[in-house]
């Protein structure tokens, strides 16, 4: 029997939007859209992190002033209603996709059972 792997993930893809996770971050992010001044800091955040992340991939470390900045509007944004939701949907959707990797990878885990230590019990 042969299976496409893929069209399984696939369809997984399409299932998720469905789940009542996504349809609470969904609503979260759009309430943050609604707060423009909460968005727009949001969007700020989200570009100052990424223009971040791009100079450590490339060897480089941000500058003082950059880690300043992007702390100081990390505060910031954390203290917006619609960002504390946003983040909190975010975590709901975190744990269900931990759920759902931990059963996608326990035929892995079974695998190598035979020489991972029992944390403590048989040693």
């Amino acid at each position: 029997m042969v299976v496409n792997i893929y069209d399984t993930a696939n369809e997984m893809s399409r299932q998720l939007v469905e789940t009542q996770e996504f349809q609470n971050l969904k609503k979260a992010f759009e309430a943050l859209k609604a707060d423009e001044d909460a968005f727009n800091s949001f969007k700020k955040f989200q570009q100052m992190q990424v223009e971040a992340q791009k100079k450590q991939m490339q060897g480089q470390q941000p500058s003082d002033d950059e880690i300043k900045a992007i702390q100081t509007i990390a505060k910031e944004i954390s203290g917006k209603k619609a960002v504390q939701d946003l983040m909190n949907q975010e975590r709901q959707v975190d744990q269900m996709l931990q759920q759902v990797n931990k059963t996608i990878t326990d035929p892995l885990q079974s695998l190598y059972s035979e020489i991972m230590p029992d944390d403590g019990e048989n040693k």
